[in-house]
């Protein structure tokens, strides 16, 4: 999942992107997502994987 498949996903404007960033740290400090591959250093092209896969 990336930020742009998340607004994908539940139909959100590109000018409510900040919706779909905000699900994703609230999914981060709940720990029920992680960063697929953290060693990255961009944020712009960062996905996230469910924490059981």
């Amino acid at each position: 999942m990336t930020n742009q498949s998340l607004r994908e996903e539940f139909k959100i404007k590109n000018q409510n992107a900040a919706i779909a960033s905000k699900i994703i740290r609230d999914s981060l400090e709940e720990r029920v997502i992680q960063e697929d591959g953290p060693e990255s250093k961009s944020r712009k092209y960062v996905s996230y994987i469910p924490i059981w896969a």
